[in-house]
């Protein structure tokens, strides 16, 4: 990446790997300071960052994410997490552009966007933030029905009720209150790593069946707020936390600790950011920084109960 004008015509070493070669792709001709400056970012902390070949903070990466109109996840780790509900819209953006005999510039220079991001959004490899889509659908002068082509759920995201059927009525297992856990429904406000949960943060208990909870003692229940885990997960959905298991595995969900609140999300780490994924294309990718909020993990979700 360009670290001034003087520099414009080579890029550094270390722009040739990593997030600063991201960054670099969408700076395009303009310069690191004029980027900082358009992004109202610290000039010299970006620079040092740059030349150590580290993370910019949290808030840098999402200014620089809002400054070019990228995707957070992709300036972050380089991976490309479009689903084939982004490709159909991609797809569409494609045709209403040449519809309008715009070029991929002409755009680009309509939506206030870095011209080298459009066409990750035309291929489908970025998500389309749902205000970004609305304000496509203006500027290409396009109803916002025909944007949204819809999409199918993947199956793997479907969660999967499976009931035992008895042969006979003499087979099917007798219940007692020693064949279930008591686990206390707290408030989305418990904090994270506190490992004794307070009195008044109690608002009801759940029960859930020894076999499910196997050895697992340290249990909390929550209310699920909010539509990024959907079709998986939704508002209202009650969900059972191991707080005792933090450790991250993939296409795993977990309880997290962030701006004041319990968030369920699938969870990466790349150095020390965590990144929260959803699974709603709809809704953003979040990060968290380690430095920051070292502790953020409350714990593993083990299992739901959907009100249908």
């Amino acid at each position: 990446m360009k670290a001034g004008k003087k520099t414009s015509s080579r890029r550094p070493r270390a722009a040739r790997g990593g997030i600063w070669n991201r960054i670099a792709l969408l700076q395009g001709e303009e310069s690191l300071a004029a980027v900082c400056q358009r992004a109202d970012l610290n000039y010299q902390a970006i620079k040092k960052s740059y030349q150590r070949k580290t993370f910019p903070d949290t808030q840098s990466l999402e200014r620089l994410a809002r400054l070019f109109r990228a995707d957070l996840r992709w300036l972050i780790t380089g991976e490309k997490a479009g689903t084939r509900l982004d490709a159909k819209i991609g797809r569409k953006l494609r045709q209403a552009r040449n519809h309008r005999g715009w070029t991929m510039k002409a755009l680009a220079d309509q939506m206030r966007m870095a011209p080298q991001a459009l066409p990750f959004y035309e291929k489908g490899t970025w998500p389309v933030p749902p205000a970004l889509l609305e304000e496509f659908a203006l500027t290409l002068d396009t109803p916002l029905v025909d944007l949204l082509v819809g999409g199918e759920v993947s199956p793997a995201q479907v969660p999967e009720l499976k009931v035992f059927q008895a042969s006979s009525t003499q087979t099917v297992p007798k219940i007692g209150e020693e064949d279930y856990v008591s686990i206390p429904l707290t408030a989305s406000s418990i904090a994270a790593g506190q490992p004794i949960i307070q009195e008044n943060k109690i608002e009801d208990y759940v029960l859930l069946h020894v076999r499910a909870a196997g050895k697992r003692s340290n249990l909390v229940a929550s209310r699920v707020d909010g539509d990024s885990m959907e079709p998986m997960l939704s508002s209202g959905d009650i969900v059972v936390i191991d707080r005792s298991d933090k450790r991250l595995a993939k296409n795993r969900i977990y309880a997290i600790f962030h701006e004041d609140g319990l968030t369920a999300k699938y969870v990466e780490r790349q150095k020390e950011l965590l990144i929260l994924r959803p699974i709603n294309p709809n809704s953003q990718v979040q990060i968290i920084n380690l430095n920051e909020n070292p502790d953020p993990i409350v714990g593993r979700i083990i299992g739901a109960w959907k009100e249908l």
